[in-house]
């Protein structure tokens, strides 16, 4: 792997999985002293990560994480209800898939296992979602769900550090919507996976409301 690539994977990890509030000031030095990489590089994977949404850079304020607002929100659920309902539903109407059978053991495993691998359980469930979009056989369809990949991850980020609950819930309704595509019930497949939408975009919304809360109540104090 290239040293940018390298450099864009770790940053977006990071950035991704600590508890970055999007008031607090990132800057490139601190963030390739966390990396143990040279500045220029980093430089360029800040680049990319503004790019993609994740990353805000100000002039003279430095780098933060993007703050998404509850109506980014709901459109982005909005478009993923239609693009993961549609890929479902043409899942199943094109055939049992191994790959699908192999991905809803794990998440089965995942669900089972005590403790429970919250971590584990949202890295099999992006699999999942992205696997919707490789075996559904549509190359326009899976290129649009590309496109909006970097604002679901920041998305998700809520959840990984706010809602341990709702990952919990989630997997199982993953592994519904596996059954369902394993069953060739397309109707079933893309209703739960609608469904699957609605249930992620509530707790999302609950979570960024809970937020803009605590932080009325900081400015009060």
């Amino acid at each position: 792997m290239h040293l940018s690539d390298r450099a864009y994977t770790q940053l977006k990890r990071l950035i991704l999985s600590r508890p970055i509030g999007a008031d607090e000031a990132l800057s490139e030095r601190g963030l390739a002293t966390q990396l143990s990489m040279s500045r220029v590089p980093v430089r360029e994977a800040i680049k990319t990560l503004e790019s993609e949404g994740i990353l805000i850079v100000l002039p003279r304020r430095g780098i933060h994480v993007r703050r998404l607002t509850i109506e980014q929100v709901c459109e982005l659920y909005e478009i993923r209800e239609a693009l993961e309902g549609m890929a479902a539903r043409l899942c199943a109407e094109r055939g049992s898939h191994e790959a699908m059978r192999a991905c809803r053991r794990k998440l089965e495993r995942l669900a089972q296992a005590r403790p429970i691998d919250h971590p584990a359980i949202q890295r099999s469930s992006a699999a999942f979602h992205r696997m919707l979009f490789q075996l559904c056989g549509n190359a326009q369809l899976r290129d649009m769900y590309r496109a909006i990949e970097p604002q679901i991850a920041l998305n998700l980020r809520l959840t990984a550090l706010h809602a341990h609950d709702r990952i919990e819930q989630a997997v199982h309704e993953h592994i519904a919507v596996a059954k369902a595509i394993e069953a060739g019930d397309a109707r079933r497949a893309e209703l739960l996976t609608r469904r699957h939408m609605q249930n992620g975009k509530r707790a999302r919304i609950r979570i960024l409301r809970a937020k803009t809360r605590e932080r009325a109540t900081e400015g009060l104090a």
